[in-house]
């Protein structure tokens, strides 16, 4: 274990700013509008030398596989062989935009870059605020394919203080005419908030509050062969009671098909629902960093895609249609309504009535690489495992720490944090940590939780035991442990964990205490870096964290 000495100096110089953030790179194009205030990822030098064309070294010794995807320059290849030091990947020829591959049988879409090749006009319809009025604007795809960021611009320089733009459209660009509206009373998705490889985003967030889009009921899809598409990034990867993200559902209630992560388990994997089941888990595991994902439904069950991961989950399927329906919220009324919230951080969403076969769902992964800058063959991973102060309470746009952390570098990121989790339920993320663990490539787990016991009653010995449990399991699948020591909220077991870590009850290789006297974030009190309830950071304190989080794991994978 590193001494915290050494890593409370470090943390302290960056705090100073007399040290760099290691592999920073610029956050956003140099043409940055106002309003795009985070911009993720780092820019792809930042990627451990992937930024390359393949060669005959990247073999399935380095844990590649035969159909994976590489990205790089805006040229695509796939893996054809894999032979030890003689790989040989071939270049793909992709399609003007993510939706082509699916031709007419897209009947849905749209989003703030150009989804269907060719395509020129209405993106999208926000609103603002502006001298506490309410002001529409049509966002428009102009014909070199871009979005107007120029009237996004002035648009977000005029509103109100502390206000966001909202997206009340979105347009459909297939010319089928199925353009999602806001969910009345919720228009809570926001544009001009987070930029994914510099284009912008439709984004929601844990303080955006429930909402999404409502789905018409001419978009109609057999209940036996769809396709379901996103391409931009997910804030998390896990949520949990009735709060799970819920990217879509079709159809209505009692006959549905929804998808969504995590559930009551907390398992951090993607799970369906259809008129057979009201919950079947996959493994699937949603990135953080930016991927397309696509589900496809079959006669013979579902298959799920995210970068070069697959998942089936099988089972034949009934026939039937599914009409209209709602992205980004359950629409079940009551309680669940009030939580499921979305986390996504989309550029773009296709729907088609028609299965993909093999060929389209690579052609849309290798399209919206290309378009979106995604690195399928990036090789490290830094999972997270914690509550609410790292899955985001209290923040827009899904703007986490670890989300943020990405600013810093390239590698698979996964957030399996869950607001109001227990070292208990902390227990039930490894699962998933333990299905990544076995991904080639350096891996680092962040853990930080214990706070949450003690309003479940549970004993800060159970509290040590569980988090041993966690790190130990951690450990064994081969992560480096980045412990954080607990906040000095009133309840928070901090001293008890930062024994249990010096006696070796809690495995740590690095032990980060942001929360001691004199560092960044001791001060509970301070609402310039925490929230009113002296539990949650804001928006600047998680900025704070996942600066000092990746100073402290970035040499490890300079390794």
């Amino acid at each position: 274990m590193e001494t915290r000495g050494r890593v409370l100096a470090c943390i302290a110089a960056i705090a100073a700013g007399s040290l760099p953030a290691a592999g920073m790179a610029a956050q956003c194009p140099a043409d940055d509008h106002k309003g795009a205030e985070t911009c993720i990822p780092a820019n792809s030098a930042a990627n451990q030398g992937l930024n390359r064309p393949p060669g005959a070294g990247d073999d399935g010794s380095r844990g590649y596989a035969p159909g994976d995807l590489w990205q790089a320059g805006g040229q695509a290849w796939r893996a054809t062989a894999l032979a030890q030091g003689a790989a040989q990947w071939t270049p793909v020829t992709t399609s003007r935009a993510p939706a082509d591959t699916f031709g007419p049988h897209a009947v849905f879409a749209g989003g703030p870059t150009q989804m269907v090749g060719g395509y020129a006009g209405p993106a999208v319809d926000i609103e603002t605020t502006a001298g506490g009025q309410t002001v529409a604007t049509t966002l428009d795809i102009r014909p070199d394919g871009t979005l107007d960021t120029a009237t996004l611009a002035r648009v977000l320089t005029a509103r109100d203080a502390g206000t966001f733009a909202t997206v009340t459209r979105v347009y459909d660009q297939t010319g089928h005419g199925n353009h999602l509206e806001a969910t009345p009373g919720h228009h809570v998705v926001h544009i001009g908030a987070v930029q994914v490889s510099g284009q912008e985003t439709l984004s929601w967030g844990e303080n955006n509050g429930p909402g999404g889009f409502v789905l018409p009921q001419t978009l109609k899809v057999p209940a036996n062969s769809f396709f379901f598409g996103t391409t931009g990034t997910y804030a998390s990867s896990n949520s949990g009671y009735s709060a799970f993200p819920v990217p879509l559902m079709l159809g209505q209630k009692g006959q549905e098909f929804k998808v969504f992560m995590g559930s009551y388990t907390l398992d951090g994997f993607v799970h369906v629902a259809d008129m057979r089941s009201p919950d079947r888990r996959t493994d699937m595991i949603i990135s953080n960093d930016p991927a397309a994902f696509g589900l496809s439904a079959t006669p013979a069950g579902y298959r799920l895609e995210n970068g070069n991961n697959h998942a089936e989950l099988g089972g034949a399927l009934p026939e039937g249609t599914f009409s209209g329906g709602y992205i980004g919220y359950n629409a079940d009324g009551g309680s669940w309504f009030e939580q499921g919230r979305n986390t996504g951080q989309w550029t773009g969403i296709v729907i088609a009535d028609q299965a993909a076969t093999a060929g389209q769902e690579q052609d849309f992964e290798a399209a919206a690489a290309v378009a979106g800058d995604h690195m399928p063959q990036l090789r490290d991973t830094v999972v997270a495992i914690g509550d609410s102060r790292t899955e985001g309470y209290g923040l827009s746009d899904g703007t986490n720490w670890p989300y943020l952390m990405q600013r810093y570098a390239r590698y698979k990121s996964y957030n399996l944090a869950v607001s109001g989790a227990t070292t208990k339920q902390m227990r039930d993320m490894v699962p998933a940590a333990e299905k990544l663990a076995r991904q080639p490539g350096r891996k680092v787990a962040v853990v930080f939780g214990g706070f949450n016991d003690h309003l479940h009653h549970i004993g800060t010995g159970e509290t040590v035991h569980n988090l041993g449990q966690v790190t130990k399991r951690l450990r064994q699948a081969g992560y480096h442990i980045a412990f954080l020591d607990e906040a000095g909220t009133q309840g928070a077991p901090r001293k008890a964990l930062a024994s249990a870590v010096e006696d070796g009850k809690i495995t740590a290789d690095t032990e980060l205490d942001l929360f001691l006297s004199g560092e960044p974030l001791a001060n509970v009190l301070d609402q310039t870096k925490w929230l009113a309830d002296t539990t949650h950071p804001n928006q600047a304190g998680h900025d704070i964290i996942a600066r000092n989080v990746w100073q402290n794991i970035a040499d490890f994978f300079k390794k």
